[in-house]
């Protein structure tokens, strides 16, 4: 198992995925009534929602597709420009437990020869992204205050983001994080617990590796020369799986990974609903279904139905047809 000095950073969570979709209202609309998660803020500026489970500011973040640049609060330009005009992934986020540590890995990013891109201040959040080697960004955060639901409210339909250097300031001071509170929308079918993992569908599996391992910070719990199975530093249940190409494999997203609530009614009716696709497993069962944007999810009723095994049968998801 890497330790936080053998890695660039050492997170303590797969906090959440942006997405750039089609159209902002109908993505929402979906995550919230057909996943189950709540909304909880929108940044008309950059035509972005979120949604939480209520444990973090947001699982999922959504950014409308756009040829425009985003402008931040303080006005500068935050996006490369040639990202985010066609859906897909924006990026990935792995949560960190102190600025300090964000910092350091800001300072010794070239002792493990990875480039970021930019460094933001969210209002409740700082962040570091990057590029893996296939080009997914990777967002690495630490969270700046305890309220975020107090920020929310007072900031809501505002632009929150602006450039940040992580050399000006001191790091803010640990909190204690706030209670959980269930926020899940009763009459979804199904009932999102949180934001687990991903899988990513990788031109150099090797190279994914490393990028992962030296300078994410996780650690592989099951692999083979086709597909590797990382988890978070010290905990043995994966977060992202990297699957090696085939052909007529996209580069890139496959799909998100969630807990959800063993008793969402599309888990206990069979899903006649032909958006869903079942899998039995031996610790539960699996559902698959798309998103407005094609975008794969995964929803895994505890721990013990996540994907276990290097196989592409275990980690790339049977698809639900196409809307």
């Amino acid at each position: 198992m890497l330790s936080q000095t053998t890695a660039m950073f050492h997170p303590e969570r797969f906090a959440h995925a942006n997405l750039f979709v089609a159209d902002v209202n109908v993505s929402v609309d979906f995550y919230r009534d057909v996943c189950g998660i709540t909304e909880v803020f929108r940044e008309p500026g950059v035509k972005a929602g979120f949604l939480s489970n209520g444990a973090t500011h947001h699982d999922i973040g959504l950014m409308q597709c756009s040829d425009a640049p985003l402008i931040g609060k303080d006005g500068t330009v935050q996006n490369t420009m040639t990202r985010g005009r066609v859906p897909g992934l924006n990026h990935i986020a792995f949560r960190v437990s102190t600025e300090a540590a964000l910092i350091d890995a800001y300072r010794n990013a070239g002792q493990f020869g990875i480039k970021l891109e930019k460094a933001l201040d969210h209002g409740m959040a700082r962040s570091l992204y990057l590029f893996d080697p296939d080009q997914n960004a990777v967002e690495f955060y630490v969270d700046t205050v305890a309220d975020w639901r107090g920020f929310y409210a007072e900031n809501q339909n505002q632009l929150i983001s602006e450039q940040w250097d992580p050399t000006a300031t001191p790091p803010v001071p640990e909190f204690v994080a706030p209670d959980r509170v269930d926020t899940r929308v009763a009459d979804a079918p199904l009932q999102s617990m949180e934001i687990c993992g991903a899988t990513l569908i990788t031109s150099d599996l090797a190279a994914s590796r490393r990028f992962y391992e030296k300078g994410a910070g996780l650690h592989p719990v099951a692999a083979n020369d086709d597909v590797a199975l990382l988890a978070l530093p010290d905990t043995d249940e994966p977060c992202l799986a990297l699957v090696a190409a085939e052909n007529g494999d996209k580069i890139g997203l496959h799909s998100l990974w969630f807990l959800v609530d063993d008793d969402s009614p599309v888990l206990q009716r069979n899903a006649s609903d032909q958006r869903f696709r079942l899998v039995q497993t031996k610790g539960g069962t699996r559902c698959f279904v798309r998103d407005p944007n094609g975008i794969v999810l995964a929803f895994y009723p505890g721990t013990q139905t996540l994907p276990g095994a290097p196989l592409r049968s275990d980690v790339v998801a049977p698809l639900p047809p196409a809307s």
